[in-house]
């Protein structure tokens, strides 16, 4: 029984040994056969859109690198002079890719000039590259070469020509349109600038002050007569009558004798009346019609009868005191005489 079960524990053991060895057999040629296949090449190229530029004129350069997968390329570092041919500008690097995604195009180009003639070899540009699966490294050049810049070509046989002429040219209607509304609104601008400024000119500046066609005396003395006749301080308008009299006295001082009473403070007109050499006694007088009036307005005094009275009174008597002497007076003076 013991041999009966031995036996196909070998076949077993047989079995295995055999599908080990056949696998074998497939799996270490595939992987020869993988190694012995060549990488795909790393291609490298620099051309130029052409080989013959005038002086002064722009041409391409193209570089080109095709690379496997897995692999980093570095394109050169590129100065801005190439032996004689100066670089302009240079594009950003484009990538292609297969569409098998085995391998990859990177594409850049140097726009190029040259100010010199000459005949101009350009050097190969080099490329670097790095593998990322092995990390071996590598350096590939592309081929030089000639660039040939010439010089613009100059007839001698010919005269050298006179300059030209002004070129006239015509007037349009749409240039005609231009102008006359860019004058119009230049016009227009500046008719509003001088109306503004006059506006404002006119408004900063005082008041003027009207001269009365009849004398300020008779002027000052109607208006205090027309003031006692309105009856106020029966009324008990003691402000209204107070503010009337001390106005009509400044009016008066200053149309009689260029003092700008009505826009002074009390203690203004009062020092420029001083200057006028007045007699104290009516200098006096208007100091308490002013003062008074004053306390009435701003300090809400209400006066005596008699401060009433006295303020009509001295009102008047400023007025007569210091009124100019007329030809009627002096001709009354006589008569009386």
């Amino acid at each position: 029984m013991t041999a009966s079960l031995i036996q196909p524990v070998l076949k077993i053991k047989k079995v295995t040994r055999l599908t080990l060895v056949c696998l074998s057999l497939l799996v270490i040629p595939h992987t020869l056969i993988r190694a012995a296949l060549p990488a795909a090449p790393i291609v490298v190229s620099a051309k130029p859109d052409t080989n013959q530029i005038r002086i002064g004129e722009q041409f391409k350069i193209t570089l080109k690198a095709n690379v496997p997968t897995g692999v980093n390329v570095n394109f050169p570092l590129f100065p801005d002079t190439l032996n004689g041919i100066e670089i302009v500008s240079k594009s950003k690097i484009d990538t292609i890719t297969a569409e098998d995604k085995s391998n990859t195009t990177y594409i850049q180009s140097l726009l190029t000039t040259s100010f010199d003639s000459g005949y101009y070899a350009v050097e190969p540009f080099h490329f670097t590259s790095l593998n990322k699966e092995t990390g071996l490294t590598d350096t590939f050049s592309t081929e030089a070469f000639l660039i040939t810049v010439k010089t613009i070509d100059v007839d001698t046989t010919v005269a050298i020509k006179d300059i030209k002429p002004i070129l006239t040219v015509p007037v349009t209607w749409q240039e005609i349109l231009t102008y006359s509304l860019i004058g119009i609104l230049s016009i227009a601008l500046i008719w509003f600038l001088i109306h503004l400024w006059k506006k404002r000119k006119k408004t900063d500046s005082p008041p003027q002050v009207k001269i009365p066609s009849r004398p300020p005396y008779e002027l000052a003395l109607e208006a205090l007569k027309k003031t006692e006749q309105e009856k106020l301080l029966q009324q008990g308008l003691y402000k209204q009558y107070h503010s009337n009299v001390s106005d009509i006295l400044r009016q008066y001082i200053e149309h009689s004798y260029d003092i700008n009473a009505l826009e002074l403070t009390t203690d203004e007109t009062l020092d420029r009346i001083h200057r006028k050499k007045f007699s104290v006694d009516i200098i006096d007088k208007l100091a308490s019609v002013l003062q008074t009036a004053d306390l009435v307005k701003f300090a809400k005094l209400i006066p005596m009868a008699d401060e009433n009275e006295k303020a009509m009174s001295y009102a008047y008597d400023f007025v007569n005191s210091t009124r100019p002497v007329t030809q009627s007076d002096f001709n009354n003076k006589e008569v009386s005489s």
